[in-house]
Formats: structure tokens, C-alpha cells, sequence
């Protein structure tokens, strides 16, 4: 029978733990210098990303706002400067807007609610198909026109539900230069949508932006139904007098 070896396992244990000792007084978190100069190392790249993160917000924004002017060709370059901050798109990014195609003269002009410019407050309800959360003055979305727009009146066809109780609340559209306010009707119910004529705007001629606000909050419709005052589908400009 071999005799055992206590000993050995002994001296075992006492090289492993010395080299356990070595390892931690080698390791970076021992060393207070090295341990100053990773947390320095981690904060600037924190800090780097976040002024990284928010420059690329910043064109993001100078894009949309680009493009909603007509200027393509100064958002495009608002968009290659971003992807090089940050390459590969965002999480979650929109779009940008498309140029509309040219209409033919004496056709309605149709503003779709999924193709609007969305910039303050309001969003695209995709399951109805409509803008929703006018509850604030300022609520505004916008919409490209398409070039070669004629100067003279169009009469703007608007559909969109609004109840009694959430009615009140006055509406803007505005050109370039002009603009046309209004009330809007209630209708019966959420559900239920109307399209009428609600008055002519004047437009200039190659007019490029079409915008849509609130101009004035009835309080207390805003209060009614988590603060919704408008359900908007859709804009249509009739050419009623427009000339070449």
C-alpha cells in the first residue's frame, strides 16, 4: 500500500494561493494609477458617445427641417454628415419625406395623414389611419407640395372626426405667406368622418410647404379623452382659381 502524501497537497495550496496573491497585486484594480486611468478611459468614452449621440440628433433635426423647406440637396448632406457620426441608422429612425411628384393641372392636390411631416406634438395612428393628439397650441404637422404649384385660390377639403364634447379648437393652414384659420365642425362620434369644404387659401406660385396647427386649445375639450381634440385624415387642395 502507498503511503499518502499529505505535504504535497500542503505545498500545493500554498503555491496556488501565492500565485492568487501575485495575480491580484498585478491586476489593474489593485494598482490605484491604473485603476484612475480606466475610469478616466470609461467616463470619456461615455461622454464622447452622449456628444456623439446628440450632434447626430441635432442633424437628424436640421435634415427633416431641410427637406420640409425643399432644400434636398442641403438634407442630403445633413444626412451623409449624420451617417458619418454615427454609422448605420439609428434605432427606430423615420424616414425622410419624399419629393411629391409633379400633378397635372386643374388636379386635386391629396395630403395624405401617413405622408405628413410630423414636428410638434401630434402622431400617426397607423390602425386609423389619421393624426391624433392635437391638445397643445403649436400641435403642427406639414406637408410637401408638389413643384410647379400654380399662384391662385384652392379650396381646402379636410376629413376628420371630432365629437361635440372635444370641439372647440381653432385650427390653422398656412402657406408661404397666406393662411386660413378655422373651427372645424364636430361630427357624431370618433368613428364616424366628414369631408367638407372648409374655405379657399391663397397660394403662391411654386408654393413648396403646406402646414397644419392649432392655433388655439379649448381647455376644456383638451381634457376629454386623454387630450385628444382631432382625429385628421387627410387634406385635399381643389384649384378654384389658379393661374399660370
Amino acid at each position: 500500500m502507498v503511503p499518502r502524501r499529505p505535504y504535497l497537497l500542503t505545498v500545493a495550496t500554498v503555491c496556488g494561493l501565492a500565485a492568487c496573491v501575485a495575480l491580484a497585486v498585478d491586476s489593474p484594480s489593485a494598482d490605484p494609477l491604473v485603476r484612475l486611468r480606466t475610469e478616466w478611459r470609461t467616463q470619456v468614452e461615455k461622454e464622447t458617445k452622449t456628444l456623439r449621440e446628440r450632434y447626430a440628433q441635432n442633424l437628424q433635426k436640421l435634415e427633416k427641417e431641410l427637406a420640409a423647406k425643399g432644400d434636398y440637396s442641403g438634407a442630403a448632406k445633413a444626412r451623409q454628415e449624420r451617417r458619418k457620426v454615427l454609422p448605420g441608422p439609428p434605432a427606430q429612425e423615420a424616414k425622410g419625406p419624399a419629393e411629391p411628384g409633379v400633378v397635372a393641372e386643374g388636379q386635386p392636390i391629396l395630403l395624405e395623414a401617413a405622408k405628413a411631416i410630423i414636428t410638434g406634438g401630434v402622431t400617426y395612428n397607423s390602425a386609423m389611419g389619421a393624426l391624433t393628439g392635437w391638445n397643445a397650441a403649436g400641435a403642427v404637422v406639414s406637408w410637401l407640395l408638389p413643384p410647379g404649384m400654380k399662384a391662385g385660390g384652392y379650396e381646402v377639403e379636410l376629413t376628420w372626426s371630432c365629437p361635440q364634447e372635444n370641439a372647440g379648437t381653432e385650427f390653422q393652414l398656412k402657406e408661404d405667406r397666406y393662411n386660413l384659420r378655422r373651427i372645424l365642425k364636430p361630427t357624431s362620434s370618433w368613428d364616424l368622418y366628414q369631408t367638407e369644404v372648409i374655405g379657399t387659401l391663397r397660394l403662391i406660385a411654386n408654393s413648396r410647404v403646406l402646414e397644419f396647427s392649432t392655433v388655439a386649445v379649448n381647455e376644456a375639450a383638451a381634457a376629454v379623452r386623454d387630450s385628444d381634440v382631432l382625429h385628421l385624415k387627410s387634406v385635399r387642395l381643389l384649384p378654384a382659381a389658379a393661374t399660370k
